[in-house]
């Protein structure tokens, strides 16, 4: 066995052999095109990870029964007006009448009712085991959910659906229309010709880690948004700002993520009067079985310019 002081030098000899011996091979250039940039970047406005990380998901314990998150979202102060689309192409189905055709970004009604914010569970839920989804949804678990358009209109501004449903994609007009579904991570990507008065299934096969944008390339002033949820606890408010998730699983705190097209992430809110930051749009509660919490939340409208 070699002494500690011959072992010492033996070290000392192969550092100095590496430091001094034959160069070493520079490591090769990384390529860094648009779609790797547009992946960073998404990531790091959603607040997740762009890889695994190698981590574990924590296993949380069974929820102890059911409850029901509801509430309203309204807007304090001036919405931004909606601007006007410019409509070019098959304006006898698109803008008949030459009727005025606006994007319908921000959506307010009395009160400051605010429409189409998503309101969803962003914790892993173990969606085969029954102890986590709710008998009442196994009904829709493998169903249809309709998104429409019509006169050159997606009359969903903001879709959502379950990664385990069928997008039924809709056009009830008599022109044909090209949706893009552009996820890029998650749910699958697809750019569907949909001729006039059909439709086409699309098959997300995932969920996706943040809500994606939709358009039409044949009449490019058509935007939306959608959403691809991993478990049935979403949301989407009504024209009264309105939304309502039954039967959460309760015991347990559960990660929330809220979402509006103009605003992003919404952070800075008041909720039953008292302020409070949901930072990139998060917040958590645990809801005791038998629960019916609601939340009254307000957003400045200065998060909408």
């Amino acid at each position: 066995m070699l002494s500690n002081r011959t072992a010492c030098l033996i070290l000392v000899a192969c550092m100095a052999i590496s430091l001094c011996g034959c160069p070493r091979a520079l490591p090769p250039s990384v390529s860094v095109n648009d779609t790797m940039i547009d992946t960073v970047r998404g990531a790091l406005e959603e607040g997740v990870s762009s890889g695994d990380g190698g981590g574990t998901a924590a296993v949380l314990a069974d929820p102890t029964g059911w409850a029901t998150l509801s509430g309203t979202f309204k807007i304090n102060g001036a919405a931004p007006p909606n601007q006007v689309l410019k409509v070019d192409k098959d304006t006898q189905v698109c803008a008949p009448g030459g009727k005025q055709v606006l994007d319908n970004i921000v959506m307010v009604g009395p009160g400051g009712a605010l429409q189409n914010v998503l309101v969803y569970v962003s914790s892993t839920i173990p969606s085969d085991n029954p102890a986590w989804i709710h008998e009442s949804y196994e009904s829709v678990r493998n169903g249809e959910v309709i998104f429409d358009q019509k006169n050159c209109i997606f009359l969903s501004r903001l879709g959502a659906m379950w990664s385990t449903q069928t997008l039924k994609v809709l056009n009830s007009d008599p022109v044909g229309h090209n949706t893009n579904l552009d996820s890029k991570r998650g749910a699958t990507g697809a750019n569907i010709s949909v001729p006039a008065n059909s439709s086409v299934p699309y098959v997300p096969g995932g969920a996706s880690p943040a809500p994606f944008p939709v358009s039409c390339s044949i009449h490019p002033w058509m935007k939306a948004s959608m959403m691809v949820c991993d478990s049935p606890y979403f949301a989407v408010t009504d024209a009264n700002g309105s939304f309502s998730i039954a039967n959460v699983p309760a015991g347990v705190e559960l990660e929330y993520r809220v979402w509006h097209e103009k605003a992003g992430y919404l952070q800075e809110v008041t909720v039953g009067g008292a302020t409070e930051k949901w930072s990139k749009g998060k917040f958590k509660r645990e809801l005791a079985a038998g629960d019916d919490v609601k939340l009254d939340v307000v957003i400045d409208a200065s998060a909408f310019q």
